[in-house]
């Protein structure tokens, strides 16, 4: 069998029968689970997916993680699938048997010569496409394994009560999901500061400053973005930063996603009353679990683009607050 497999199989992608089950056992609770790189890798590009469909992201169940870890151990000593459901049990079973409570379930099974052929595999795939973007699920195991010859990769899918409505102008609440990016804005030589009603006094500036580290991988992915294409980086301003951490604040505070700040105004209008000047300002905004997602996302939408690469913009603040239906909430603004 494992001669057979290396002659005529390069890439193996499978799915299970989609479970449409009453559901039954006791609700897993939440909890860490340690990812290698590579299942973080498949984690992260399943969800930046699912941004980019403006879906949330699916959420990584530790016990989900395991039975997708045995499964591929048992391919890679079975070398048979159907070996492996033997060993295993079908995925209902094993969801059962781990107190997994679900109405929706299916799988992802593939084997292939490298993580990166796998890849490319998934990108042709449509029925896999539409499963990782599917409003059905909200949560995910995935597990990886390699011998000397194959990589073995099993993703479990399965939805909750608490999942997407299959349509969701049917739903009586507002829908949790990734917002769109809103567009870009910029502004040179800009008018004379529109008015603002109620603008709070600006709290006192910091003696000290230095990014997070959330905000420092940001900044050094727009820099190398950058680089790439000959331009200067942009210089970290601490008070373009210390703007952006307010309005990141300012938006998850009052529950919005826009340029315009209830607030602050415009973010023209915010940066004239911190006294920063400047000849050219714009502003990104993102929502997401992560700096990676949040960057892929802006460097895919070609407004948001052109402000990274704008090579008459010089300087650069990033706030990036957690919290709220996106995970974090992610601001840039650039001045020159």
């Amino acid at each position: 069998m494992k001669k057979c497999l290396k002659m005529c199989i390069s890439v193996i992608l499978i799915f299970s029968v989609l479970l449409f089950l009453n559901s039954f056992g006791q609700p897993v609770q939440a909890a860490e689970s340690n990812l290698g790189d590579e299942e973080q890798l498949m984690v992260d590009l399943i969800n930046q997916k699912r941004i980019l469909a403006q879906l949330p992201s699916l959420q990584v169940n530790p016990v989900l993680v395991k039975i997708a870890r045995r499964q591929t151990n048992d391919l890679m000593e079975n070398q048979d699938y159907k070996a492996n459901l033997i060993t295993t049990g079908t995925l209902a079973a094993q969801l059962k048997a781990n107190g997994i409570t679900y109405q929706y379930a299916t799988e992802s099974i593939t084997i292939a010569a490298s993580f990166n052929q796998a890849r490319n595999a998934w990108a042709k795939s449509t029925s896999y496409q539409q499963t990782i973007t599917s409003k059905k699920y909200n949560c995910l195991g995935v597990g990886v394994v390699k011998d000397k010859t194959y990589v073995y990769l099993v993703q479990i899918f399965i939805g909750k009560q608490n999942a997407l409505p299959a349509d969701l102008s049917s739903s009586p609440t507002q829908p949790v999901s990734y917002p769109p990016l809103p567009s870009p804005v910029s502004n040179t030589n800009p008018s004379p500061a529109s008015p603002v009603a109620l603008v709070p006094t600006p709290p006192p500036a910091q003696n000290t400053f230095s990014p997070t580290v959330d905000e420092q991988k940001m900044i050094n992915l727009v820099n190398a973005q950058r680089a790439k294409y000959g331009l200067a980086p942009l210089k970290v301003n601490p008070d373009l930063t210390r703007v952006a951490r307010l309005k990141a604040q300012d938006m998850l505070e009052n529950n919005y996603f826009s340029h315009t700040s209830p607030t602050y105004g415009s973010p023209f209008n915010m940066l004239r009353q911190f006294n920063i000047s400047y000849s050219t300002a714009a502003e990104n905004l993102a929502g997401a679990p992560t700096v990676e997602m949040a960057h892929e996302s802006l460097m895919n939408s070609p407004g948001h683009r052109a402000n990274i690469l704008n090579p008459n913009l010089t300087d650069i603040g990033i706030g990036v607050v957690s919290g709220g239906i996106y995970g974090k909430i992610f601001v840039q603004m650039f001045t020159g």
